[in-house]
């Protein structure tokens, strides 16, 4: 296998030989990189004819990434950044079978997380998806009293579980939380458990519900633009 970066219709292209029957091609994330992986025996012609006839399609490909800010999927590896808090860190994947849990070094802005030999992506994500739920199980009892002081009312449980709303409130009493929550300003989660809170007085969204969320969080508005950035 060869790889190269060659220039055609004016488009820097990575191209990778590989012992393969067919020609692939890729415009990536974040910064529209293209990738065409191509058979060893097919001539630098038959390569640029394909770029060329395709160059329409690969420009296009590239403003929707750029426009849209579309990031690269995320492979849960060494030197990615997650979020924790509102605060970006750079992930370090550790193996230590002493270690059962994640952890942060806040000076370094390091994330440590701790996986097995030979970890798959979808193995990694349910470990940093679980450090993200014990953040905020642990977040969750002070930022819950708190709220509970200022609506006057009180959850006959709280929960933890990924989910698509930011929250959720069961009409006898039980709230659910977003474990993504851990990832944003802590405020966040403040906004999110009032609001689920002013569920237990009012259970819809209408007028009433909004006159209680001005009165026990008067900047709920400018919170829910953050949350959502």
């Amino acid at each position: 296998m060869s790889k190269e970066i060659i220039i055609i219709e004016e488009i820097p292209i990575t191209l990778e030989r590989k012992n393969i029957k067919n020609m692939y091609l890729r415009v990536l994330p974040p910064n529209g990189e293209v990738k065409v992986s191509a058979p060893l025996f097919l001539s630098d012609k038959n390569i640029s004819e394909f770029i060329k006839d395709r160059k329409e399609w690969i420009l296009k490909k590239q403003e929707l990434i750029l426009t849209n800010k579309i990031k690269s999927p995320l492979k849960y590896k060494t030197g990615e950044k997650h979020p924790l808090w509102g605060e970006e860190y750079t992930l370090q994947l550790i193996k230590n079978n002493k270690i059962k849990y994640g952890f942060i070094d806040k000076e370094k802005g390091i994330l440590y997380l701790p996986v097995p030999n030979r970890s798959t992506i979808e193995k990694r994500e349910k470990i940093l998806n679980e450090f993200y739920r014990r953040e905020l199980q642990n977040a969750i009892p002070s930022v819950l009293s708190k709220c509970c002081k200022i609506v006057g009312k009180y959850p006959k449980d709280v929960k933890v579980r990924k989910m698509k709303n930011w929250g959720n409130c069961k009409k006898d009493g039980r709230i659910t939380l977003n474990l993504n929550l851990a990832k944003k300003n802590p405020i966040c989660l403040e906004y999110v458990m009032i609001h689920e809170l002013c569920h237990l007085i009012e259970f819809n969204h209408g007028k009433k519900f909004k006159k209680l969320m001005d009165k026990y969080c008067p900047n709920w508005k400018k919170i829910k633009k953050i949350l959502n950035e």
